[in-house]
């Protein structure tokens, strides 16, 4: 990867929490002033500190949430002045800002382009009325639909739209609807994503109570390989586990980031940095986060040195869930292993069961052993561990 870098900027701010959501969000709008004040703060803070960003030019801005877009143009805006002051942008950086359809006009969309940002990631979920209800969404699949094309009009070239599927009952052909409808509006990228109950939010506590089965692993998979086979006869090339793109230019410069184990970044409540050596995060908790700016505290929960072998894992975790997957000569560069003799054993299994392949010098799952990622990661873990 080249020396540019990444920021990311957490807006942890919704109407309401959706029924699936643990990313940390509030729904206490009247912090926001506060927030941003101390956002301002942190960014300034970074000054001189041992989580000073790295040298180099950033050339992907991501705002992430929550809902970016309750913060009205003016706030947005001074967020990126805020970063000129402090960082070198680059003139072509990608700036991302999430969407969601039901906090957004046509006006807004306007303005929000004259702010330099060229990338949105539209938070779509489903164009059915009654799969936006279970999931606690706020929005209609009309509002949605108008939200694209509202964008389209503003200028807007590069939109990404989110949807979620696997919630109960569903099947293939109504996915397949979904994902009709999502190409029909011509985006640029598409992340769809498997619906998963994580431990403390509400449609995890309903599974508890018997309210609904969720659906089983053999209809996820099914319902995940359908995904990748209609989005790639369609145009799109499923270049990461969750994401699509159409062409190799359209793919989410910041994320790839991210599955690139490159240093990034991250100020609010809950964000996470990483320099190539040192992860450090936030406190997930905006009064913490204010009270400790506000008294000219970096709001630094915890931070760890990663070993080597962690550092393997999460290179081997985060590759395989690519197109491209492991390639080779970079694992021997930065491990000074070689891969395919370290791993002969779990290697010769995977592509005994034809879950994979070694071309070209990389190593990469096919789709049928995407579908078993995690189990393929656990393996690789125990060896390394």
């Amino acid at each position: 990867m080249c020396n540019s870098k990444s920021i990311y900027i957490h807006i942890p701010f919704c109407l309401r929490k959706c029924a699936y959501c643990d990313f940390y969000s509030e729904t206490r709008l009247s912090l926001i002033p506060d927030y941003l004040k101390a956002l301002e703060m942190e960014i300034h803070l970074r000054e001189g500190s041992d989580l000073s960003p790295p040298h180099g030019l950033i050339d992907t801005i991501y705002l992430g949430g929550g809902t970016p877009s309750l913060l009205d143009i003016k706030q947005i805006d001074r967020i990126f002045q805020t970063l000129n002051t402090r960082f070198r942008v680059s003139p072509d950086a990608e700036i991302t800002v999430e969407i969601n359809p039901g906090t957004v006009d046509g006006n807004y969309l306007a303005g929000l382009k004259g702010t330099g940002v060229n990338r949105l990631s539209i938070g779509a979920q489903s164009f059915d009325d009654a799969k936006l209800a279970f999931l606690n969404r706020i929005h209609t699949a009309g509002e949605a639909l108008k939200t694209i094309d509202r964008a389209e009009t503003a200028g807007f070239e590069n939109i990404s739209l989110d949807l979620i599927y696997g919630v109960p009952g569903e099947t293939r052909t109504a996915w397949i609807k979904d994902l009709k409808k999502a190409l029909d509006m011509r985006p640029s990228h598409i992340s769809a994503y498997m619906l998963t109950l994580e431990p403390g939010t509400p449609l995890a506590d309903q599974v508890k109570q018997g309210d609904f089965i969720p659906l089983g692993n053999d209809m996820m998979s099914l319902l995940f390989k359908t995904t990748s086979q209609y989005l790639t006869q369609n145009g799109f090339e499923h270049y990461e586990i969750s994401n699509f793109s159409r062409g190799r230019t359209n793919r989410s410069r910041h994320n790839s980031r991210y599955w690139h184990m490159a240093s990034y970044l991250g100020f609010g409540p809950g964000a996470h940095s990483y320099d190539g050596a040192v992860r450090s995060w936030n406190h997930r908790s905006i009064d913490g986060y204010i009270t400790d700016l506000s008294s000219g505290r970096l709001p630094v929960e915890d931070r760890e040195i990663l070993s080597p072998e962690q550092k393997m894992i999460e290179f081997i975790m985060l590759r395989l869930r690519t197109l491209e997957g492991i390639d080779l000569g970079q694992f021997q560069d930065r491990f000074q292993l070689p891969f395919t003799k370290r791993f002969e054993i779990i290697l010769s299994r995977i592509l005994g069961e034809n879950l994979g392949s070694i071309e070209n010098g990389r190593f990469f799952l096919n789709l049928e052993g995407r579908t078993f990622l995690n189990g393929i990661v656990e393996a690789f873990s125990a060896e390394i561990l």
